[in-house]
């Protein structure tokens, strides 16, 4: 169902007229003869005449006015008749084809034609077309190939040379692959992300886009397993649970987003998480180290994990204690 139109203007002839007179007191004090006979006043009933009768158009938009509008957000190279709009740049002879073929449409043949290509036109112009904010640099980049699973921007960022500082005019963007993408894959991925941004940067900024950077985090807990669980397999077990726990990539059939870049690691979240699983009575320890020295918190609290880091699971150790 079609929206319907709104009235752009709905003043008349008698309201024009009023409106003009309350202003003559304002604006030409000298001006004290409002009689109908007055010259001026007769000039102001003819332009308030004139003025209704260009309101009266205002409010009727022709389909070929409407098609003269979206030529102008498509471009010249636009063909209305084509099944959606792209970019493709059309020859003189078939841009000359498409105005002899719109000239010869009916009125009726017009409005379908507005009606079709009018969605077209909506979803293009919602289309990014510039990158600015954090957010439209990673849907761009998500935009780019169907490989990159996840995108982060950091502002004032070129992780290709400099971790830690900040460079202005600089924007890092960090795609991390999807499940499956081969290595051999990855640089053509981050072409594809470059390539896409690129036309749509703002002028002076530089961009740079990277793999992501992983804090590798070895866990060494002690759990009790339930009386029904045996100790066979609990060692992949605990090691899968943790896995799924820490996994980057993001699972819609769960609505998980994946572990964030960023954020730290605290021993309370791994030890609830194994407290929870179903084979698992209680937890008696959690342990955390980092592949990067002086990332452990004191007192074992957790491991701190940079902006542009994720995290990867090293190493898990399990020992199974006799349950109370």
């Amino acid at each position: 169902m079609s929206l319907k139109l709104p009235n752009l203007d709905d003043r008349r002839y008698q309201d024009l007229v009023e409106e003009a007179l309350a202003l003559i007191p304002a604006h030409a004090t000298e001006w004290t003869n409002h009689n109908p006979s007055d010259p001026g006043i007769t000039l102001v009933e003819l332009f308030a005449f004139l003025t209704e009768a260009m309101l009266f158009r205002l409010n009727r938009v022709t389909s070929r006015n409407i098609l003269s509008f979206l030529k102008l957000l498509n471009g010249t190279n636009w063909d209305p008749f084509a099944g959606d709009t792209n970019d493709r740049e059309l020859s003189p002879a078939e841009k000359a084809a498409v105005a002899q073929r719109l000239d010869g449409l009916t009125d009726e043949d017009l409005k379908d034609l507005v009606a079709r290509q009018l969605p077209n036109t909506i979803r293009r112009l919602r289309k990014l077309q510039r990158a600015v904010s954090r957010q439209d640099f990673e849907t761009l980049a998500l935009e780019s190939n169907p490989g990159v699973a996840r995108a982060y921007c950091l502002p004032r960022k070129n992780l290709e040379i400099d971790l830690e500082g900040e460079r202005e005019g600089h924007v890092s963007v960090i795609v991390l692959p999807d499940r499956g993408v081969n290595a051999r894959d990855v640089p053509g991925i981050i072409s594809d992300v470059i390539n896409h941004i690129a036309p749509r940067l703002l002028v002076t900024t530089r961009l740079h886009v990277v793999k992501p950077l992983f804090v590798e985090v070895a866990i060494k807990t002690s759990v009790a397993l339930k009386a029904d669980q045996k100790e066979e397999g609990i060692q992949d077990k605990v090691l899968e649970a943790i896995e799924d726990f820490f996994d980057p990539l993001p699972d819609p059939s769960r609505n998980r987003q994946g572990w964030p870049f960023g954020r730290n690691v605290f021993t309370s979240e791994v030890f609830a998480m194994l407290d929870q699983a179903p084979f698992i009575d209680y937890v008696s320890s959690v342990e955390l180290s980092a592949n990067f020295p002086g990332r452990e918190a004191p007192g074992n609290v957790g491991i701190e994990v940079k902006p542009f880091e994720l995290v990867k699971v090293g190493q898990v150790s399990v020992q199974i204690v006799n349950g109370a």
